[in-house]
């Protein structure tokens, strides 16, 4: 009876639905959905207006990954596999991809940057250094985010939310952000973790946990929001000068580790255990001055084990457990909301999310998406 109450409530919010545990001013409304045909895993990582075509790839497991355009419908435009040894490849794992102002794709590893066509054909490649290297074994995991626009683009190395830091570094050594420096032809860093309030207090210390660097760019203006996953401030740079603009205070609803600031190792209950407190996860910057920020709520080691014994999946990859903050011109609006047949994978022009639908009661021979919209109530 339980399971299906649930199963109800789902169906019922599937076309309209808010979570809020205060008065909320705007609500997510499903607006479109399609699939993409395959067996093989499906990521979206960016979308083209003008165009209306999307980029992203096919994780084919022990076949390789393919990068491949998308129409708005999920039909697979071009596909090709471009990781390997050829001129035309890019030799290590792909962190990051997206489209330039022109239509072209770039591909970003921890060694390189790829410019390809629209049939992957490679137009250019710069080559870097940078201090540490990172390798994913699932594809770009976000988008890339350059910093500044023309033929000689500069552009964030670390991809976001992506860890490329020892777990024993000292906070006070660690800068969040590593850039390529077009002009210079050179790697450069900046934004300390020190300069966060949050980790003030603890930045010569050891401090064990991984703590990975969230941002994204106004395409309108180039402004970089930042964030970190464990963190309670947006801040938004000039990433020119890197002068901050702005900083812009949240407050979540679930996220007992920021209990107390500046964080200790005791508000995160480290243990020899999965760690099961709530984290950042990114930015939306959403259009009429709104943005998003995303974060998994924590779950408690009762709960944490009841869904191991019930085989559920995993907690942070159930929408259950994702919850969205909005904020209008730089102060966070009241309630937090959800989607619940999914989780968010980026934001859309007009104030729209794609959607990646979790099914996780049967098997598909495609994969499931879906465009939601903000809109005022």
């Amino acid at each position: 009876m339980k399971n299906l109450l649930i199963k109800t409530a789902l169906a019922i919010g599937t076309t309209f639905f808010s979570f809020t545990l205060t008065a909320q001013e705007y609500t997510f409304k499903k607006v479109r959905e399609f699939r993409v045909e395959s067996l093989a895993e499906v990521g979206i990582r960016d979308y083209d207006p003008k165009k209306g075509v999307f980029v992203g790839f096919i994780d084919k497991r022990s076949e390789g990954i393919e990068l491949a355009f998308f129409d708005k419908n999920g039909k697979i435009l071009a596909s090709k596999k471009s990781q390997g040894e050829g001129p035309e490849d890019y030799q290590s794992s792909a962190l990051a991809m997206g489209f330039s102002p022109e239509g072209d794709v770039f591909v970003q590893t921890s060694l390189e940057l790829v410019k390809y066509d629209s049939q992957f054909n490679r137009i250019s490649k710069v080559k870097f250094e940078p201090k540490t290297t990172t390798v994913v074994y699932t594809g770009p995991r976000s988008k890339f985010v350059p910093l500044t626009r023309g033929g000689n683009v500069s552009f964030i190395v670390n991809g976001t939310n992506i860890n490329n830091r020892g777990y024993n570094d000292v906070p006070r050594k660690m800068d969040m952000i590593e850039y390529y420096d077009a002009a210079n032809r050179t790697i450069k860093s900046t934004i300390p973790l020190s300069s966060r309030k949050v980790f003030e207090g603890i930045e010569d210390k050891v401090f064990p946990v991984s703590i990975n660097p969230i941002f994204t760019v106004d395409a309108q203006n180039s402004n970089l929001y930042f964030t970190t996953t464990i963190d309670n401030e947006i801040t938004v740079y000039n990433p020119i000068n890197w002068n901050i603009i702005q900083r812009i205070p949240v407050k979540h609803e679930f996220f007992k580790a920021l209990k107390d600031i500046p964080l200790s190792e005791a508000n995160l209950g480290l243990s020899d255990k999965s760690a099961l407190y709530s984290r950042n996860q990114g930015i939306l910057k959403l259009d009429s001055e709104l943005l998003g920020l995303i974060y998994v709520k924590e779950i408690s080691e009762a709960a944490n084990e009841l869904r191991k014994s019930e085989e559920k999946p995993f907690w942070m990859f159930d929408p259950e457990f994702q919850r969205i903050i909005l904020f209008k011109d730089g102060v966070q609006l009241p309630g937090e909301l959800t989607i619940p047949s999914g989780l968010i994978q980026m934001a859309l022009p007009n104030n729209r999310v794609l959607v990646k639908v979790v099914n996780h009661e049967e098997e598909l021979d495609y994969y499931p998406f879906e465009i939601w919209e903000l809109a005022e109530k």
